[in-house]
Order: C-alpha cells, then structure tokens, then sequence
C-alpha cells in the first residue's frame, strides 16, 4: 500500500516502460477486468471512489505486473489518460486512495496554553508547596546566647537554645515587627471566569508583584507600622480663641473614643470641644468652670462624660461634664481621704471593646496625699477601694493584660495592685530610673500582641517592660534615651505600634518610638517642624490623626 502513496505518476511511468516487454495472457486477462471497472468508475464521474476501488481490488500480483512490466495496454492507457488530469487532483485522488487502503485519520494535536502548562506544573510540584521548606531543620538546635544579635529572640532570660523550626518562627515574627507583612508575595487566588463573561473583563489590569514602594494608599488597619520612615500630613490646627488675659497653656487634650470630637483644656477655666475634619475643625461648644484651673481632662469609657481635675492643691473637688446636656456635675472628696490635697494623677480603665469582662472597665482612678489612690465608680462617682503606697502617688494605669491597677510613687518603686481583694500583687524598684514621672500601658492587637508598660524617668528616659508574665520583670527589655529632660507626658497608639512621648521642659522636644524595635523614627519630628513647647497629645482611633 504505500506504493500507492507517490500517486499514479508512478504507474504512468511503469506503464510506459511495459510497452516495450508485452505481458503473458495470464497479466492481461488481470490488467482487463481491472480496466474495465477503471472505465466504469471514470463513467459515472466519480474519480476518487474509482481509484479507491483501483487500490483496493488489486492484489499483489497485479502490482507486481504494474510495476514491473506485465500490465496490459489498455490498462497502461487508461492509467496513461489520467495524465490529463492536473497534478494536484492526481495528487489527491492517490492520497484520498491511499489513506482509504491504510493510513488511520491522524488527530491534530492542540496546543495547551501557557497558563494550563504552568498549572500542570503547578500540580506536580504539589499545592502549596514551598520552596524554603527543609526537613532537616527540626533536627537543629540553635543557641540564642551564642551572638548577640540573636539574643532579642529570647522569650526569657532563662532561654538558651531552641528547635531549628521555632528559630525560624521568631525570625519571622521579629521581621514582621521591622517591617510588616509583605502583601505583594502573597499569593492570590484567582477565580474562575463565569460563563457568558464579557470578554473586555479580562484584560483588568492586575497587581504586578513587585517589591518597590507603594504609591497608593493602603486601607487602614492593614499591614504594620515599619520602624524606619513615617508620613506625617500637617491638617489646619484647631484654633483656640485667647481669653481677656492672654492665651492659656493647654494642659489637656483627648479625642472621642467613637466619634470626632476633640477637647482642649487649660488654666483659662474653659473647657472646649471640636468637631475635628481636617478642614474647618469647627468649635462645638465651650464649658467655663469658675474658680477651677483645669490640670487634667478625659473622656470615659463609653464618651458620655468628662472627668476634670484642678491644677491648685487648695481645690479639693472634681469636676465631670454630661457630653450629650452639658450639664456639669461636681464631685466632692470621696470616704473623707482628700481633705487637704487636691486630685490629681486620674486614669480610665480597660475599654469594654477591648477588654470584655474585665472590672476596670467601670473604674477609674485618682491619686491624693500621702501616697493614697482612690479607685471610684464610674456611675456614682463614690470611693470603692482605697489603695496605699509607701511614698506620694506620681502617676497611674490600669493594665491591659490583666484586671489590675499600677501605679507608681516618688521613690521609684512600681505597684500592681488586684480591683478584686485590694491586695499587692507585686512591689518593684526601678533601679534605671532616678524618679518616676509618668506610665502608659499598651493594649494587645493585631500588630501588638505583647502588653508593654512604658515608664518615663526625670532623665528623659523610656524603660519598656514586659507585661504579658505573671509578674513584670525586674528589668526593663529596653529602652529609649532620645529625650534629654524630663518625661511629661506619654500616649500609646491604638494600634500599639506607636508610643509619643514629650516633655514640657524643652522646645521641641517630641518623640515618637516604635514599639516593636524601640526606635525613634528620624523622619518626623523634624527641626522645621514648629512644635515648640508640648504640654499634651494624644492619638484619635478614627481617622488618624
């Protein structure tokens, strides 16, 4: 059969050289009756079928006879009208013969898309599988205390050697702590189009993965706070109207927990609320308290009221301002322990969102003499548990971590007291700190999960400590020396990533820590950013500022 293939070209030329060397009888009683079926099929008009019939009727001997000379005339001119044919029928008729006699229809093979080649691949290397995995790293024993760079993956100063797999969880967590979650190597999963989709659909542009900075701003809440660069926008400032006197020295400021109200308080007996959009920042009202310099002022948990203290010692009573009325309300001294010194040193407790279930969310606290704290009731504003310390109070807060109070006294020692029996838990001396003048404790999140209490020294100094143990430790995991006078005043971020710290005593002097790494960012505050003297902050938890 795959004579055939060339087509009867070849059977003209054999034909042709036949003529020469007639066939037996035997060949051409064969050639005959193979001619006339030629001619009836050539009759009818159906080329093709009859040289299908042509290949498939002749057996060996009769190609035998064709090709080597034994093919009668009338065969050989038969074949030989067939020169008259074109060539590309001829060509044709012999593949169509051809392929009927013994080639099988060969199916085209489809090309596969990149994409199905590069999931095929995918699929063979196994669904999720990375390429940074090693087996043998379980059996590794890593020392932490061999250098010091791997010291500050140490959970404890007990710890010393780890598994080769936990070396390498620390190690993430603590670049995420540097530098956050890189969101362009995630991998995304793409799902499938929908049938009828608009074919326009599918050139949306896609996020190319890239390692190069982000123009775009990110939803908030997402991904950490690096430790290295910060992008502050100035906003319009909130103006404050000057009094008959002058201005006055803003001694407090706060925002709303759930709204966008600013209040601003001050010697000036005014206090004064904001309605902060970036833009106008309108004045919402303003409240006078006669005979009463305003020291300290602070939302409750829920921002229905304001709780002030005064800045005299001969002033023995508070203040607290119904937000919705202003209605003003005041509270005289409380189980007869504030006789003959003023309040001072007031701290709020857990926030109920934050902490559910805890009792310090319906407490708040204030500081008196001779090393008294009085702890108060949220609702009746009356005295629940009176605490005592061995030198005057100097500042209080109540923790994240636990349902505890600590606070500090003038001798440096650092108290955590339980709200429920009213007992010492825990009573340490910092032994860095010359004075104490001021604590901030941060609350757990996403970004946070460690509960740190930050204590600001007479020497500029910020002492981190761990709160998440049983007790806190004796000293302190780091700290941050960048202010030169004392510490004033210190806010956590609500996201915990961020602490600012401030003292009055120098033009100025603002910093802002990144609690992860314990470092100052370099790019904001700068020298050309007009602070002057700092006397409060705070950070809102909406819109960021």
């Amino acid at each position: 059969a795959f004579l055939l293939k060339p087509g009867f070209e070849q059977q003209g030329r054999a034909a042709g050289v036949a003529r020469a060397h007639p066939p037996g009888p035997r060949e051409r009683a064969m050639a005959s009756r193979k001619a006339g079926s030629r001619l009836g099929a050539e009759s009818r008009g159906d080329k093709r079928r009859g040289a299908a019939g042509l290949a498939s009727g002749l057996g060996t001997a009769e190609l035998e006879a064709i090709v080597f000379g034994g093919a009668d005339p009338s065969t050989a001119e038969a074949v030989a009208d067939d020169e008259g044919v074109p060539p590309k029928a001829r060509a044709a008729d012999a593949a169509d013969a051809g392929d009927l006699v013994e080639k099988q229809p060969k199916r085209r093979k489809r090309k596969r898309a990149p994409s199905q080649e590069a999931g095929s691949e995918a699929k063979a290397s196994g669904p999720g599988a990375a390429a940074w995995l090693d087996p043998d790293d379980a059996e590794l024993e890593v020392d932490l205390t061999a250098r010091s760079r791997t010291m500050k993956l140490r959970q404890s100063n007990k710890e010393k050697k780890v598994s080769g797999n936990e070396y390498e969880r620390r190690l993430r967590e603590h670049f995420v702590k540097l530098h956050g979650h890189a969101q362009w190597a995630d991998e995304k999963a793409r799902a499938g189009k929908e049938a009828g989709e608009d074919e326009d659909s599918a050139s949306e542009e896609e996020a190319i993965p890239t390692s190069a900075k982000v123009v775009a701003t990110a939803e908030a809440g997402v991904g950490a706070l690096r430790p290295t660069e910060l992008d502050v926008v100035r906003r319009p400032q909130v103006e404050i109207e000057r009094g008959s006197k002058g201005p006055a020295v803003i001694q407090a400021v706060q925002f709303h927990p759930t709204s966008d109200l600013l209040l601003t308080a001050g010697f000036d007996k005014r206090l004064r609320l904001y309605a902060v959009d970036g833009d106008e920042n309108a004045k919402v009202s303003s409240h006078f308290f006669k005979q009463f310099p305003i020291q300290e002022a602070c939302f409750t948990q829920s921002g229905d009221e304001i709780l002030l203290t005064p800045s005299r010692d001969t002033i023995r009573t508070m203040w607290s301002l119904d937000v919705r009325t202003g209605t003003p309300s005041s509270i005289r001294p409380m189980a007869g322990q504030m006789t003959k010194s003023k309040f001072h040193g007031i701290a709020l407790g857990a926030d109920p969102a934050d902490q559910p279930g805890f009792r310090s969310s319906k407490l708040f606290s204030v500081l008196g003499e001779g090393g008294a704290v009085v702890v108060c009731d949220l609702v009746t504003k009356h005295a629940v548990r009176t605490l005592r310390m061995a030198a005057p109070g100097v500042a209080a807060t109540f923790s994240t971590a636990r349902d505890t109070l600590i606070t500090a006294d003038e001798e440096s020692n650092i108290y955590e007291w339980d709200l429920g029996s009213g007992r010492c838990l825990q009573r340490m001396k910092e032994a860095w700190a010359t004075k104490i003048t001021a604590l901030a404790m941060r609350r757990v999140a996403a970004h946070a999960p460690t509960p740190l209490l930050a204590v600001g020294t007479a020497t500029g100094n910020i002492d981190f400590f761990d709160a998440s143990g049983p007790k806190l430790p004796k000293e302190p995991t780091s700290t941050v020396s960048n202010l030169t006078t004392s510490v004033t005043s210190m806010r956590f971020h609500h996201g915990g990533e961020m602490l600012a710290a401030a003292s009055k005593f120098n033009k100025d002097a603002l910093k802002l820590v990144h609690a992860g790494s314990s470092t100052v960012f370099a790019t904001w505050p700068t020298d050309r950013t007009p602070l002057h003297r700092v006397t409060a902050i705070d950070f809102s938890r909406r819109d960021g500022y």
